[in-house]
């Protein structure tokens, strides 16, 4: 049998193989249309359930931005801490579900950490900022699906601003700040940090040049009061001592 009659064979016997599944089928869908709803029906339903799953997670940035804002731009009311740790919390959500979050998210949770005073968190988030406001001009970033459909839907807020007008005035205002205060805020974070770490250092230099003081010894004990112990024939013969005879 040569090459070419082989390849005849499978392609025939592939083709039958195909006419046979769908004819399988098309008596299935005779005989059991019902289950066959069912299953497009579910289908629809998984669908629709990853779709608002997906809606609900953008959703959860532009809130973050309104409730950021609001802390940042009353920078001089009071707030309980656990206000600004909640806004805090669901902005780290958001920058760990996201490979490329959006450059204000990474500047209002680093602008949140140094209102509490935790210059660690705020270079780090800032610096992640500063990064991804350069990658916004890459050619050659590759977004992620997440990030399209915050694009996507950015692009709608923008486009009807009277439709959501706080959420535009909260983004603007986070952008105006972005502006003013980014690059300052990283600094004094980044000179804070120094500043620790040196107090650190110094405590520790002193700790090291100082003099150990060493508990004193007695010297009113004289040597000649110090006596050896017994020894051990001395020992054995007080254990093992014979007891005096009866009279």
């Amino acid at each position: 049998m040569t090459v070419s009659q082989r390849k005849w064979i499978i392609r025939i016997v592939g083709a039958a193989l195909i006419i046979a599944a769908a004819l399988a089928a098309l008596a299935f869908v005779r005989r059991f249309p019902m289950i066959l709803i069912a299953l497009i029906g579910l289908g629809v339903v998984v669908f629709l359930v990853f779709k608002m799953r997906a809606s609900r997670k953008t959703r959860v940035i532009f809130g973050f931005y309104v409730a950021a804002n609001e802390i940042l731009v009353d920078s001089d009311k009071s707030r309980y801490h656990f206000e600004i740790t909640e806004v805090i919390k669901t902005g780290n959500r958001i920058v760990s579900s996201m490979p490329d979050a959006p450059p204000l998210v990474r500047f209002g949770l680093g602008a949140l950490y140094y209102s509490i005073g935790d210059h660690n968190a705020a270079v780090e988030q800032l610096g992640y900022a500063a990064e991804e406001e350069l990658l916004k001009e890459s050619r050659h970033a590759t977004p992620s699906r997440q990030l399209r459909r915050y694009v996507s839907k950015l692009r709608r807020v923008e486009r009807r601003p009277k439709r959501y007008a706080n959420l535009n005035a909260a983004i603007a205002s986070l952008e105006q700040m972005q502006q003013e205060r980014a690059g300052r805020l990283l600094a004094e974070s980044q000179q804070q940090l120094k500043r620790l770490v040196e107090a650190h250092e110094n405590e520790m230099s002193e700790q090291i040049r100082s003099p150990r003081r060493d508990l004193p010894i007695s010297t009113s004990r004289q040597l000649k009061s110090i006596t050896a112990p017994p020894t051990i024939s001395e020992v054995l013969n007080e254990v093992y001592q014979e007891e005096p005879k009866p009279s």
